[in-house]
């Protein structure tokens, strides 16, 4: 290929991507797995859950807060009668790598003692360093479980919360209660893919299975 047509073609790469420099990366690893133009890497299978468990051993209710790793990182300012649990590792190592990059959570099993808990909403919180605040209601009694309709079990599959350091959920934990929720990732900001220059954002479109085939099999799992 003669001189000027090499140089050509790096100006156009140059016009179309930012700080190219003739370099090409091995893609054998990556693949398109969300029908994004980029082409995302592909998340762990088995790094895309979080099983948070939350136990209330007072005859009184409490209000709980679970994420929020800017506004209490070490669970301090939680009643001593609430215990939090992520099965997968625990809450400050939860929320301890949320300082290294946002997640998107879409999908959430919930589960509970008794369904007089369903009751109590959730608030998701997203509160920044310049004071903003963004604040959503969620209401779990919109949802139903698809497992024979159980009345301890709610499956929400639609449920979408972006979950940052700033990012925290609170709701009302009733008296000898408890519950566990099990949150769905299929977004996850991998900071340390700036080192070897590959994408940033990791995603998959596989949400967590209810069971039902009739649903899951829709939803293409």
């Amino acid at each position: 290929m003669f001189p000027s047509r090499i140089s050509r073609l790096t100006r156009q790469a140059e016009a179309n991507f930012r700080n190219f420099e003739g370099v090409t990366y091995n893609r054998g690893g990556y693949r398109n797995a969300n029908g994004m133009g980029g082409g995302a890497e592909v998340l762990d299978p088995n790094d895309r859950t979080w099983t948070i468990s939350c136990a209330n051993s007072d005859t009184a209710s409490h209000t709980v807060m679970i994420f929020g790793a800017a506004k209490d990182l070490t669970d301090a300012t939680l009643d001593a009668r609430i215990t939090i649990t992520v099965t997968e590792s625990s809450h400050l190592i939860l929320k301890s790598g949320l300082f290294g990059g946002p997640v998107r959570i879409l999908g959430l099993k919930y589960t509970v003692t008794t369904a007089a808990q369903f009751s109590n909403a959730l608030t998701l919180i997203d509160e920044t360093s310049t004071g903003a605040l963004n604040q959503r209601k969620w209401q779990p009694l919109n949802y139903r479980s698809a497992q024979n309709q159980l009345t301890t079990q709610i499956d929400a599959p639609t449920f979408e919360m972006l979950i940052s350091s700033t990012s925290y959920i609170t709701f009302t934990l009733n008296a000898s209660e408890t519950v566990t929720f099990t949150f769905t990732i299929v977004e996850k900001a991998l900071d340390r893919n700036l080192l070897r220059n590959t994408p940033v954002v990791a995603a998959s479109t596989q949400m967590a299975p209810t069971g039902l085939p009739q649903i899951d099999l829709k939803r293409g799992l």
